[in-house]
């Protein structure tokens, strides 16, 4: 744990630059997928790597400072740094921000959460958002807010776009469709994390994603019922019970809870058996 710390320290201290950028988010997305075995280089190219692009955007909107953040970073992402989407596989690789730098390629969270350091180290507004199954970015600008579609090249999209195609179950929720802060962004890739371990069988890792994921994000319904669903598997069922209530406290119209509750219900009987669990 003290490399760890010593890594990051060391790699946002070599980073700032000559404008000084403090690349905040940037610095918590690095932490946030470094393992064990990372090195300082790796974290260390990572953070100047984003100094390096911030700088490119910036000039950029230094030499047209009417045009859009979301236009000029969107073009800059996928026409003149080739990025592009990963829609199929679900790993790590294509979520954390280092790997995406390297490998030019992400998933809605990876590209979003690079769009959100770029304009977090420009000093520009901007925001996740979340809808099922689906994450993207909001631009704030005088008099609007773009939306930025990063699994179609940084296209901006109306509301109206977003509402049809990742409906929220009865209608609302609080925690989509909404600006996101940054800890809560965070919650959003422990989210991922959480779910990437669970399809691997890492239960033990998957269970303590989930929990930091809802740690930074109090209202993400899906992380409470996810946690639920790990600590079902591994036999704790009053935890998971406490998830499960969580989550349909949170979001009633979260698909899979209500059945899942049914599910441990049963669980319990079976347990106690006929007598419930007292001697006859």
């Amino acid at each position: 744990m003290k490399r760890r710390s010593l890594l990051l320290a060391l790699a946002g201290s070599a980073c700032r630059g000559e404008r000084g950028r403090e690349l905040v988010l940037a610095r918590a997305l690095v932490k946030l997928a470094s393992e064990p075995s990372a090195d300082e280089e790796r974290a260390s190219w990572c953070l100047t790597e984003l100094q390096r692009l911030a700088d490119e955007a910036e000039r950029e909107l230094r030499v047209a400072p009417q045009r859009s953040l979301a236009v000029v970073l969107s073009q800059l992402i996928f026409e003149r740094w080739g990025f592009v989407r990963e829609v199929a596989d679900t790993s790590l690789r294509f979520v954390f921000l280092p790997s995406v730098l390297e490998r030019r390629r992400g998933s809605c969270v990876g590209l979003g959460t690079l769009f959100l350091a770029l304009a977090d180290a420009l000093g520009k507004p901007a925001s996740g958002v979340m809808r099922p199954g689906h994450f993207y970015v909001r631009v704030r600008e005088p008099g609007r807010a773009l939306n930025v579609e990063l699994l179609r090249a940084g296209e901006v999209m109306p509301d109206a776009w977003y509402e049809t195609r990742f409906p929220v179950p009865g209608g609302s929720a609080p925690e989509y469709g909404r600006a996101l802060s940054a800890d809560e962004v965070l919650g959003v890739v422990e989210y991922n994390v959480g779910n990437e371990r669970r399809r691997q069988q890492r239960l033990g890792d998957a269970r303590a994603a989930f929990a930091r994921a809802i740690r930074a994000f109090p209202e993400l319904s899906e992380a409470h019922a996810s946690l639920g669903a790990i600590e079902q598997l591994l036999g704790n069922l009053d935890a998971a019970a406490q998830s499960y209530q969580r989550a349909r406290d949170v979001n009633p119209h979260l698909p899979g809870v209500e059945q899942n509750l049914a599910l441990l219900l049963a669980e319990r009987e079976a347990a106690a058996g006929p007598t419930g669990g007292k001697p006859p």
